[in-house]
């Protein structure tokens, strides 16, 4: 039998062991690198979002099964399975709509959705709601309800800030003042009339002051009698120009326009003297 000789070149063995280990080593590092990124991103964000029990905004309450905001949220639709909605005490609980309403719905069983509460600038709409309270923050005393419906104000602040107040009675109590005050214009108006009763009433305006009743009567009547401030009514020039000296005038009022003005009544009580004689150029009606 003939002996094959086989011969190896070890020198060729050695070189590939070294280029799959350089090579191996490579990939090792590139997977170091590529953890390392993949922490310091994880870390990173963490550190943006504030993520521990929660978020910057959100805080996750596992033993009270909450969720707790902080500072304004932006939400499109909110869904509360129990329909509770509240606030710490120190953070009170503010719902806005940006440009638009906020509707709070009541979805049944079948999926459909009922507007029960929607609140906008115009007006506020409660439909078919059975029971709604506005209660005092500190007391938990009752300020308004539909059950009751008579606002009371809460302890604390003294002034009522509304543009439109639709009400049957509008009162104070009995030993303090009440007070309606504008910087434009205040309108009182009654579907079936205006009832004033207090001790004194006493009415102030910068320009006009207008009473109108478009189907029955207009009766002031005091107990010790109805004074008028005569320092702001006009004086009208009769026709024989402004009577000097006068220290009586005589009170009139314009038909229909209702409006209040004086005539100096003249010493001599030879002539006689009426609402009309006043001067075309000056008509305090027009």
């Amino acid at each position: 039998m003939r002996q094959i000789e086989q011969k190896y070149d070890l020198s060729k063995c050695h070189m590939y062991d070294e280029k799959s280990s350089f090579a191996f080593w490579i990939v090792m590092v590139l997977f170091f690198c590529l953890a390392i990124g993949n922490l310091a991103l994880t870390l990173s964000m963490m550190n943006i979002l504030k993520i521990y029990r929660g978020m910057e905004s959100i805080e996750l309450i596992q033993d009270a099964d909450t969720i707790k905001f902080y500072g304004d949220i932006d939400f499109d639709r909110v869904y509360k399975k129990d329909g509770l909605l509240e606030s710490f005490y120190e953070d009170p609980l503010e719902v806005t709509g940006d440009a638009g309403s906020v509707s709070i719905n009541l979805v049944n069983r079948n999926g459909h959705s009922h507007n029960k509460i929607q609140l906008s600038g115009n007006n506020s709409v409660l439909k078919g709601v059975n029971h709604f309270d506005v209660k005092d923050t500190v007391t938990g005393r009752q300020i308004f309800g539909i059950t009751n419906p008579h606002f009371t104000m809460p302890q604390g602040p003294q002034v009522l800030n509304a543009k439109l107040i639709n009400a049957a009675r509008i009162a104070s109590p009995v030993d303090e003042k009440l007070s309606l005050l504008t910087q434009k214009k205040l309108t009182l108006k009654g579907t079936e009339g205006i009832r004033m009763e207090a001790r004194e009433v006493s009415w102030t305006a910068d320009q006009t002051i207008f009473l109108k009743s478009d189907n029955g009567s207009t009766m002031l009547i005091g107990k010790n009698g109805v004074s008028i401030n005569l320092k702001h009514i006009p004086v009208a020039n009769s026709d024989h120009g402004v009577r000097t000296g006068s220290n009586q005038y005589k009170l009139c009022v314009c038909y229909p326009q209702g409006r209040i003005f004086r005539i100096a009544v003249p010493k001599s009580h030879i002539s006689r003297l009426n609402c009309a004689n006043f001067s075309s150029k000056d008509d305090p009606c027009a």
